[in-house]
């Protein structure tokens, strides 16, 4: 078939337009249009110039070897800079079976020259990249950073793409939530645990366990804690139910620190639960022993001293500010009944056995000015209720919402089980965004847009056909940043190499398993370990190389007072600790102060005769040691009973400390007695066989240093 010229005309036409149109598209897909060639082009300016710059430098210095290699290496660099073209820079992650094409932008990342260039030509910040620990080689930028590792373009590479990639980039902070992919931190940490170099996710994950995101949701790793929140079942032989429906309405508007959340239920709602709690025990009655001070003005005054003696200070805050471990006590007369106080003091296991709350150990007189007290701390009377809670069907509704509102997840109530089933969090990190509800909100459509509203202001996605029931905890800005930082962490990692877990926290060490112990305890409150910590108890700082573990473990489940009364009034409270805790606290501290454990054998060295005769002179008549201290009771009251230190310390840690109490405790009343070398020996010796001492024998050693010392002092006399 012949084409006609106008056929042929057009055909030369449409060729043209073909031809410019494939040109144009080549000139727009590689040369002149593509954003990295031009990053790549004033990246090599600016090494250029930064080069120029140090070469100067260089040649300014004194003459010599160093001097010479500096030059030779910046000319070389100089000289690589001229020969440089754009080209796409891909490392192959051979361990994780990914391309990263991150540093055909990023170029400036592991080069300290480029610290104050910006993005993307920027210095990486910190620490992270070096060749001992994450280089880029290896780890290339994609396994910490996410995005989409062959992109080119900023929005296909850090995925916020039109086709919603699956995994965005991690920018700033949000990259530490893929530490814990190579470093887990699961629930045998302590709660507060730092990672270090990863403060947000450390917050977060903190953040997320104490207030205890685990009583409605799982995830895998991590444990909910056995008691959250306090029993419920026996609410109305503690409280009131004026008080309980204020308390329901606005947790933080009276206790600003605690960790129930704001539910945002109505007043109807508030009062039917109120009255299904109260519906479940009866108020106890009037008990004489619990009111016995409460109109006794001295009592209430030992009472308060008393809560500053006994070390409540350590946990509680009596100041409205609501700062300590334990809840503020400054109203706690508007909230519990003296009965209850009264039970409470006295054995606080007994009403919650899954309590932090150690038992004191307090004499009856003790708790009754205690009760007096804290009965007497009000901000304002709560009115009473005034309809009656009994109605059946109220009663009924109020069953309904308290298993509905998922009160359950953190407090045993009747016949419930503990628990409330919210969707589980396995793979959080990684939710689909077309799995999320975003209702009439103007936010972006990703995850990390969704799950920092979610946690923020749960009730924003609230819609009729799907109404939101997770309560607002009152997060600000920074703590709902750091819990997006932990939720985005917990995703499923299947491309990390088993050989890349390095736990920078082992669960399994005396050091991590102390500290869990430590932190759910609060020890922090009263002690001070590690230059840390309270002053109200003794300073542990020292407490392995001065304890023998053996005697610790056996004081920690069973703690007895050590010091006279009157001199030392705290006392170590019964915190029901276990084999297991007792031995992995006693560890820790062994561990802290790099000393043996478990096994510890006390050096005992036979005296001489006269080697003993000179160490009972020292303990009786040089130092007069019993002025201040007792054996089985008998003697000074000033420091503690000497009986059992061959059992309770260790006998190295004695001669050191006789050498020099104030290297140990500054403010000890032991003098520096500035003994000799032989003297601190003997003397030692001698303490280390105490318990092994009968009493008549140390009563008539004691008669006779005693007969001796009131001759000298008789003779002295008559000479005068």
């Amino acid at each position: 078939m012949k084409l006609s010229f106008k056929d042929n005309k057009l055909l030369l036409i449409c060729s043209g337009v073909l031809f410019f149109l494939t040109a144009v598209m080549f000139l727009f897909e590689f040369e002149t249009t593509r954003p990295w060639k031009g990053i790549q082009r004033d990246f090599v300016k600016l090494d250029k110039k930064l080069t120029q710059e140090a070469l100067a430098e260089a040649k300014s210095l004194a003459a010599g070897p160093e001097k010479d290699e500096k030059i030779a290496k910046l000319e070389k660099r100089t000289e690589t800079l001229k020969a440089s073209s754009p080209t796409i820079r891909q490392t192959w992650l051979t361990h994780f079976d990914t391309a990263d094409r991150c540093m055909t932008c990023h170029l400036g990342v592991e080069l300290p020259r480029f610290a104050d260039a910006e993005q993307p030509v920027t210095t990486h910040p910190g620490d992270h990249i070096n060749p001992g620990r994450h280089s880029v080689d290896t780890f290339g930028c994609v396994i910490c950073h996410e995005g989409q590792p062959v992109g080119l373009t900023v929005k296909e590479a850090h995925g916020h793409n039109h086709h919603n990639w699956m995994t965005p980039l991690l920018a700033g902070s949000r990259a530490e939530s893929s530490c814990e992919a190579c470093h887990p931190m699961r629930s045998q940490v302590a709660k507060d645990a730092v990672m270090t170099d990863a403060p947000s996710f450390s917050r977060g994950r903190s953040l997320y366990l104490q207030t205890s995101c685990l009583g409605c949701h799982v995830a895998d790793g991590f444990q909910r804690d056995a008691g959250i929140g306090p029993t419920l079942t026996a609410v109305a032989t503690k409280s009131n139910p004026a008080w309980a429906k204020t308390w329901v309405k606005k947790p933080k508007a009276f206790l600003a620190k605690t960790v129930m959340p704001d539910f945002e239920l109505d007043d109807e709602k508030i009062r039917a639960i109120t009255a299904y709690l109260f519906s479940l025990a009866k108020p106890g009655a009037a008990d004489r022993k619990a009111r016995a001070g409460l109109d006794d003005s001295q009592a209430v005054a030992r009472g308060e001293q008393k809560l500053t003696s006994l070390g409540c200070l350590g946990c509680h805050a009596v100041d409205g500010k609501d700062e300590g471990f334990g809840p503020d006590l400054s109203r706690t007369g508007e909230k519990t009944t003296p009965e209850w106080l009264y039970a409470w003091i006295a054995d606080p296991k007994k009403y919650w056995p899954e309590t932090s709350m150690p038992n004191l150990r307090v004499p009856e007189k003790d708790i009754q000015d205690l009760v007096a007290y804290l009965s007497t701390l009000k901000k304002e009377t709560a009115q009473a209720e005034s309809q009656p809670l009994t109605d059946p069907d109220l009663i009924a509704k109020g069953k309904k919402l308290t298993a509905d509102t998922g009160c359950t997840g953190c407090h045993s109530i009747g016949d419930f089980a503990l628990g409330y089933n919210a969707p589980a969090h396995d793979g959080i990190g990684q939710k689909r965004v077309d799995e999320l509800v975003f209702g009439d909100t103007k936010i972006e459509k990703q995850l990390a847009d969704w799950l920092v509203l979610k946690v923020k202001n749960p009730r924003a996605f609230n819609t009729k056909e799907m109404p939101t029931l997770m309560p607002n905890f009152g997060l600000t800005e920074e703590e709902s940043e750091d819990l997006l930082t932990f939720l985005l962490s917990i995703r499923n990692r299947d491309n990390i190499p088993q050989e890349y877990e390095k736990l920078l926290l082992d669960p399994e060490s005396s050091k991590v398993a102390g500290e869990r112990i430590i932190q759910e305890n609060n020890c922090l409150g009263c002690h001070k370990i590690n230059n840390i910590g309270g002053t109200i108890g003794p300073d542990l700082n020292f407490q392995g190389e001065r304890i023998n573990p053996q005697w610790m473990s056996d004081f920690l489940m069973n703690p007895t007072k050590i010091r006279p009364i009157g001199i030392e009034p705290t006392r170590m409270p019964t915190f029901g600790f276990s084999a297991e805790e007792a031995e992995e606290l006693t560890a820790y501290f062994a561990d802290l102060s790099k000393v043996s454990y478990p096994y510890y054998q006390a050096e005992k060295k036979k005296l001489s005769s006269e080697d003993t005769e000179k160490a009972w002179k020292i303990y009786f008549q040089t130092f007069s040691c019993q002025s201040c201290h007792a054996w089985n009771s008998k003697g000074g009251i000033i420091g503690p009973d000497q009986s059992d230190l061959a059992k309770r310390l260790r006998g190295e840690w004695i001669q050191k400390y006789l050498a020099n109490p104030q290297k140990y405790i500054a403010d000890v009343q032991m003098p520096n007695f500035e003994m000799y070398p032989d003297e601190l020996e003997v003397l030692t010796q001698l303490i280390m066989t105490f318990n092994e001492i009968p009493e008549p024998v140390w009563d008539a050693i004691k008669k006779r240093w005693d007969d001796e010392l009131l001759a000298k002092q008789a003779a002295a006399m008559g000479s005068e």
